[in-house]
């Protein structure tokens, strides 16, 4: 009795006091948004094992992760380095031995009914709680379903708690038996019925989309600023400078979000910063001088306010859902998030989901100065902007963003509209955009407009990069029509989807110049 007492001090002492202090150094040395080093890693799979084996040598349950720091790299990095095998080589011995137990033609049916309804009564009121609680918290009634469908699929758990009891002889082989395939069957019938029945974007079907071109010049632009990482921002801020609406009747509304991906945490979170108030999570550290630079930026423009501040933490699966549902409590009319570098794959799918799934309009932000290296500077502006009209609801849209800058002083503003020499099909809602335009910049001379005839989309693609060494600043539609001969054969030269034909045009330039520009989704 004394030696399993002093057995168990001495591991809650070499955990509290050595491996809690070792894993905490491991993540104050390791840099902020970089991948723990490979030796921490091993190090720390072979504690793992070491405490695992000697916590079952003495009889108590497992208890390292409990000195894991919150939010720390460590749970993600043992988490890449372990799940496939833990998966595929660890798990599947245990349905091979659990099943070996199994005598599938050996049952009697009329212990297999009372069985089954014993477990249905059972599942039934696990469901049952979970819903009522989760409606008592105003949970939708569908997913508060889904939500009892998960926590009654335990999976592995059960099998294990099973094969646990059998082997005590507290449960007969029949009865093993008909557990056994009840619970096989039900982990193969919830994962795709919670698929099937949860959709958060479901309940943006029937919302009126905003978009910029329905919003009037004069009225509160609301746009969320989506960012990645530090490195994003000095690319919002010289966009933010190049659309200054400089009037006091037209004032830019900016919310602002972090994406952060969910790293040692088991759920997501969505946090509203408030003013001197800070959290203690890792991702504060980076969230509070994103914030800091956008209020910095607000005192030094007019013109722009700053209204909320997020930070969401979620796997790169579901960020989506959460810019979308900004946006819809926001009302804002644009989205804009930052393409990234082009070697972040995840970045890239996010940004994908975020067009198809956005309720307002979606604004991709690619930067080509090459300043993710360079300190935050709220003072850089664009002085010479383009925009590329070709036509279609994304070119609209690009130009009504455009005509918000026509009382900027401090901006040259060319519009060129691409026609085929040898066709003038020209929709309605394009002309009345222009007739619009036209009024608007009868009297000023720092707009410019001009017509430029094309024969082909090599000839487009020739006088596109004409303006690569002209501009600061681009603004583009992402759509259109692919059975125009302006563009027609671009799409199956198209490397970045996202980005649309003319977009990827100058993401994929080798032009080292200094410009930027925004494809715009309506």
């Amino acid at each position: 009795m004394l030696l399993a007492w002093i057995s168990k001090i001495f591991l809650v002492t070499f955990i509290m006091f050595i491996l809690h202090p070792i894993m905490s150094w491991m993540n104050r040395t390791t840099p902020e948004g970089k991948t723990l080093n490979e030796g921490y890693v091993s190090s720390i799979i072979i504690s793992v094992l070491g405490v695992s084996f000697y916590c079952q040598s003495i009889g108590i349950d497992p208890s390292v992760g409990l000195t894991v720091p919150v939010g720390s790299p460590i749970a993600t990095a043992v988490q890449k380095k372990l799940e496939c095998f833990v998966t595929f080589v660890l798990v599947t011995p245990v349905y091979i031995i659990g099943g070996y137990h199994v005598r599938s033609f050996e049952f009697i049916w009329k212990d297999f009914v009372v069985v089954e309804i014993m477990m249905f009564l059972a599942y039934f009121a696990k469901i049952g709680f979970v819903m009522l609680s989760s409606l008592y918290m105003l949970m939708p009634i569908l997913d508060s379903f889904c939500l009892g469908l998960l926590l009654t699929c335990d999976g592995i758990i059960n099998m294990w708690y099973a094969m646990a009891m059998y082997e005590a002889e507290l449960m007969g082989q029949q009865t093993y038996t008909i557990i056994f395939f009840t619970n096989l069957l039900i982990t193969m019938v919830i994962t795709p019925t919670v698929k099937y029945l949860y959709n958060p974007s479901g309940k943006y079907a029937g919302y009126k989309r905003l978009s910029i071109l329905n919003s009037a010049v004069n009225t509160e632009l609301r746009i969320l600023a989506c960012v990645y990482n530090q490195e994003n921002v000095p690319s919002f801020f010289n966009f933010f400078e190049a659309t200054n609406p400089v009037t006091k009747d037209s004032v830019v509304c900016i919310y602002v979000l972090h994406l952060v991906e969910l790293v040692g945490r088991a759920t997501s979170i969505l946090v509203e910063h408030k003013q001197h108030k800070k959290t203690r999570a890792r991702t504060s550290n980076s969230s509070d001088k994103i914030i800091n630079a956008f209020n910095q930026f607000e005192q030094q423009n007019q013109g722009f306010t700053i209204g909320s501040c997020f930070t969401a933490i979620s796997p790169f699966s579901s960020m989506h859902n959460d810019v979308s549902q900004i946006a819809l409590d926001k009302r804002t009319n644009l989205v804009i998030i930052p393409f990234g570098e082009l070697d972040k794959h995840p970045y890239r799918v996010v940004n994908q989901s975020i067009l198809d799934k956005a309720p307002c309009s979606v604004g991709i932000l690619f930067d080509h100065k090459n300043i993710s290296v360079a300190p935050i500077d709220v003072s850089v502006s664009f002085h010479d902007v383009a925009v590329i009209f070709i036509g279609g609801p994304d070119d609209r849209e690009a130009l009504a963003y455009s005509m918000r800058m026509l009382d900027n002083p401090n901006l040259n503003l060319s519009i060129f509209r691409f026609t085929h020499i040898k066709s003038n099909r020209k929709t309605k809602k394009d002309g009345e955009l222009i007739s619009d335009l036209w009024d608007k910049i009868m009297n000023t001379n720092n707009i410019l407009y001009k017509e430029e005839e094309v024969t082909d989309c090599a000839d487009t693609t020739s006088k596109i990069k004409c303006l690569e060494d002209s501009y600061d600043f681009i603004i583009v539609g992402r759509r259109h029509d692919s059975n125009s001969p302006i563009v027609r054969g671009l799409d199956e030269w198209c490397v970045f989807k996202e980005l649309g034909v003319i977009g990827d045009i100058f993401a994929t330039s080798t032009f080292e110049g200094n410009f930027s520009f925004l494809v715009l989704q309506q």
